[in-house]
């Protein structure tokens, strides 16, 4: 543990499990409040109790849907009444829907956009005016959205572009008045999720032909790099889509 991140707060959205998980974690590790959103009420107050167990940190677990714009409200009002501000917003929430391109529907292809694309805006838009003067904005992109998705779509490769997108625009405006934001871009990394959806074989595979590290990457490794962007050790970085992926986009 550090105090690298001593006296910051931050909210992290999807930080039930998975990625979120690891970057709530490193951030806790640093010593920022952390509170931790997810839409499963139990499993965002799981993982709290869990990092307030492990790190000297103030954790809230702040339950919501990432699509609604009220609860994205409530969110933030929540962490901000508790922590007495808000420093950092990591927007991690997302959802995979493995789908071909003509299996593509309606229904799935908006759920996606929604999730992780609207998403994004709505948490960033309520959390907008707590971040200004100071505050840094880290959003969870893709390799997807610097290359296309192996696995997941049509529907998440798009959405994905569309995070760097408003990551790099939000960096633009947001410069201004005293917000930086940056976007972290994991390439295959061994989720819960993930790992459900893929042999070992295939990893074990696929890690050492197209990653040059040898390895897929952790929800840590993923964590580790939000908390450089999220710290001022980056401080003057804004508007950068970093790829966390062992190499894989490399060619």
């Amino acid at each position: 543990m550090t105090e690298l991140l001593r006296g910051d707060t931050a909210l992290v959205t999807g930080a039930g499990r998975g990625i979120g998980r690891g970057i709530a974690t490193e951030l806790a590790r640093h010593g920022c409040d952390v509170a931790v959103n997810d839409i499963d009420e139990e499993t965002a107050a799981s993982t709290a109790d869990d990092l307030a167990d492990a790190f000297d940190a103030r954790t809230l677990a702040v339950p919501g849907d990432v699509t609604d714009s009220a609860d994205a409200a409530l969110m933030v009002r929540d962490a901000v009444d508790a922590f007495g501000g808000l420093d950092v917003l990591v927007n991690n929430a997302a959802i995979i829907n493995p789908e071909s391109y003509e299996e593509i529907d309606a229904a799935s292809w908006d759920q996606v956009l929604d999730v992780n694309l609207g998403g994004v805006q709505k948490c960033t838009a309520a959390a907008y005016d707590e971040l200004k003067g100071g505050g840094r904005i880290v959003n969870v992109a893709s390799t997807a959205g610097l290359r296309v998705s192996l696995l997941a779509g049509a529907h998440y490769t798009s959405s994905k572009w569309g995070v760097i997108g408003l990551t790099k625009h939000v960096a633009h405006e947001g410069g201004a008045v005293g917000i930086r934001a940056n976007a972290v871009c994991p390439g295959a990394t061994e989720t819960e999720r993930i790992v459900e959806m893929t042999d070992p074989e295939d990893r074990a595979e696929s890690a050492r032909e197209e990653f040059p590290l040898g390895r897929w990457g952790t929800p840590e490794d993923v964590g580790k790099a939000t908390v450089f962007l999220a710290s001022d050790l980056s401080a003057f970085v804004t508007g950068v889509a970093l790829p966390v992926d062992g190499g894989f986009t490399i060619l």
